[in-house]
């Protein structure tokens, strides 16, 4: 046991002399962490000698409190044997005694079973003397490593409390430095709280980005159905494509053919340039001649309707609609037209009659003059069965600035006031 602690003390002392080395880095700066590192296990070899010291000492103490326990049993089963072989020897003086007493020989058996007894108890007597020696050597043995144990350990510590104290003097290098790197810790506390909140917000922002991902998921799906339509709709029509490229062939023979018509259509076309050429010579020409009888023609038209119901035969019929009156030359009011130039004018009529009232209707376009003229007239025959019945007459004829021409009847029957019943004139052409 002795030179069991004795190597464990060597052991532990170089484990010690390796430690407080200083540490340092390649740069010779010091390695704050690794001295930390080596402080840390340090005092945890420390708290482990501590520890196996103590437990040396109730290891010890427990055997020495064992061997105490033995050397007790052995004592009292000493003191057992000497009362036993008092009780031996009280028996054989009592033996004696009635031998004595009695003055007869003894029993022979009964003294040799005594004597038996006696060295039987005189044989364990000396094995408990020799157990009794041995315990002691080794109670000996005991209390002298327990001494060399307690010298090597106060040693043991002797010479490492100058290490402890130079451990002492860097740890507390080393608390100033871990107060510095503390206030630095807090520091970087601070930016990790920020960096946190930072992560929350992003996070927040990821979990957008998943919403977004799960929707832009959504719209692949609706895309790739899209895409599997479009495809077959790619596929009728590469069909149409394949189809149309076989009426391109079609349409090129058609285009060459037209080409060569073409050919043939620009040597036409240059036939008519030269006759458009002309054309448009002589339209300017026309232009010209029409600019110069615009310059003698005025625009003199009129068209009117809605008669009278019923009129005296033979009187102007005053048309009281107006449809056209160019020049103003009409006179609703006495129903006559009057010529404002002289020249060559165009004149109709029209009179829807009721045929319930009359037998027949002459209708007649009148020209003033020294005696009235009849330029034009129409005529009708009805009879109680028809209901309508229309007279008309056309007229051209030449008027002098002033003259006049009017519509009257024969008769005086009824008259249809409507557009159907109508009275016109135009100015063809200027003397």
């Amino acid at each position: 046991m002795f030179v069991a602690v004795l190597f464990l003390c060597i052991l532990l002392s170089g484990s010690l002399c390796g430690l407080i080395m200083p540490m340092t880095k390649p740069d010779g700066s010091a390695d704050l962490t690794g001295l930390l590192n080596h402080v840390t296990v340090l005092e945890q070899t420390v708290a482990g000698l501590q520890t196996d010291v103590q437990t040396n000492k109730v290891q010890a103490a427990a055997e020495i409190s064992s061997l105490k326990d033995e050397m007790a049993s052995l004592k009292t089963e000493l003191r057992v044997s000497s009362n036993d072989l008092t009780v031996v020897k009280r028996e054989l003086n009592d033996m004696k005694r009635r031998i004595s007493d009695t003055n007869s020989q003894p029993n022979n058996t009964e003294v040799d079973s005594i004597r038996h007894d006696v060295r039987l108890n005189s044989a364990q007597i000396h094995a408990v003397q020799s157990d009794v020696r041995m315990f002691d050597n080794q109670l000996n043995l005991v209390n002298s490593t327990v001494n060399d144990v307690k010298i090597e350990a106060d040693r043991f510590i002797q010479n490492i409390s100058s290490d402890v104290k130079l451990i002492t003097h860097e740890q507390e290098i080393q608390n100033l430095e871990l107060q510095s790197t503390k206030t630095l810790t807090q520091s970087t506390s601070k930016q990790l709280e920020r960096l946190e909140k930072d992560m929350n917000s992003t996070s927040a922002g990821l979990h957008d980005i998943q919403n977004n991902f799960s929707l832009t998921r959504t719209e692949v799906t609706i895309l790739r159905n899209n895409l599997s339509v479009v495809q077959k709709q790619s596929l009728d029509n590469n069909q149409s494509l394949t189809q149309v490229s076989q009426d391109l062939h079609l349409v090129s023979a058609d285009v060459h053919a037209a080409l060569n018509n073409l050919s043939l259509i620009g040597s036409e076309v240059k036939t008519v340039r030269s006759d458009l050429y002309v054309a448009q010579n002589q339209s300017l020409d026309n232009k010209q001649l029409l600019t110069v009888l615009a310059s003698k023609n005025r625009t003199v038209a009129f068209h009117v309707y809605f008669p009278p119901n019923k009129s005296p035969a033979y009187t102007p019929l005053a048309f009281s609609g107006t449809n056209y009156n160019a020049g103003s030359a009409y006179n609703t009011t006495t129903g006559k037209f009057t010529a404002p130039i002289n020249g060559t004018y165009m004149f109709w009529t029209q009179l829807e009659a009721r045929g319930s009232t009359i037998t027949g209707m002459y209708v007649h376009i009148m020209k003033s003059g020294e005696v009235d003229e009849n330029i034009a007239g129409g005529y009708v025959k009805t009879d109680p069965s028809i209901d309508e019945a229309d007279a008309s007459a056309v007229t051209v004829t030449h008027l002098d600035q002033g003259e006049e021409a009017w519509v009257e009847t024969d008769h005086s029957g009824y008259i249809y006031q409507s557009s159907a019943s109508y009275f016109g004139g135009v100015l063809l052409s200027e003397d």
